[in-house]
């Protein structure tokens, strides 16, 4: 997960209208709950569960699709090389 830069940390801040050290838990939660092996039904159920307001929710969704969008790309750019790879392989015999 990327930190936030000093601009980015402080609109949240007001966003939030919470303090530096909440935004700090809050973040620390939303890591561990994206660090575990849910499928996305459940990440988002156990981001509800996490008892969150709207803002607080709406920011780890916002990380949530961070992560699936990297690990979307992830996975299509794997797939991409292991075709190219095959198809080397595949032209060199």
């Amino acid at each position: 997960m990327k930190e936030f830069t000093k601009f980015e940390r402080e609109k949240l801040l007001q966003l939030l209208e919470c303090k530096e050290e909440e935004l700090k838990i809050l973040t620390e939660k939303s890591t561990k709950i994206l660090q575990e092996d849910y499928n996305t039904y459940e990440l988002l159920l156990k981001i509800l569960q996490q008892g969150f307001n709207i803002r607080e929710a709406t920011l780890l969704g916002i990380l949530l699709g961070q992560k699936l969008g990297y690990e979307k790309a992830k996975a299509e750019i794997e797939e991409e090389i292991k075709d190219k790879l095959y198809r080397a392989f595949k032209n060199s015999q």
